[in-house]
């Protein structure tokens, strides 16, 4: 496959989880009153901000990479961003466990507005593990 168009579908997913976190966190921000649920609604809002910043960054790189290469579709440019993009994908990888067990210690706080945002923070984390997860195996060298 095509690089360049794993790392746009990469971005297309990010969007639209970003999209859909920012919506639904600020819609039942805006319907809550109990702290936790509260809590739980702004965390999501705050990380999807964070992944359509992230996506958007993203792509604008992508594009300078691919503009400062004589041939960005030349078969050892193709590798060279696999390598790379492989790379960044199985680190994310590993940060997106170490939110997991965040947002689960988080999670088993008592304090309601902790508890909340611990359970967004698994959700999130385990979106993203998943996520980053698949692309990464997807940018693994042919066999």
């Amino acid at each position: 496959m095509d690089i360049w168009e794993r790392e746009r579908a990469l971005a297309r997913t990010t969007v639209a989880w970003g999209v859909v976190s920012v919506l639904a966190g600020l819609g039942l921000a805006a319907t809550t009153r109990y702290p936790w649920r509260r809590s739980f609604a702004l965390q999501t809002a705050g990380w999807g901000a964070v992944d359509l910043g992230i996506a958007t960054l993203g792509s604008r790189l992508q594009d300078r990479r691919m503009r400062r290469l004589p041939d960005a579709y030349e078969p050892s440019a193709q590798e060279a961003e696999r390598v790379t993009l492989r790379r960044v994908l199985l680190v994310n990888a590993a940060a997106d466990a170490g939110y997991v067990a965040l947002g689960v210690a988080l999670a088993r706080d008592p304090r309601p507005r902790l508890a909340g945002a611990g359970v967004a923070i698994v959700m999130q984390g385990a979106f993203l593990l998943v996520h980053d997860s698949l692309h990464a195996a997807g940018a693994r060298p042919a066999t």
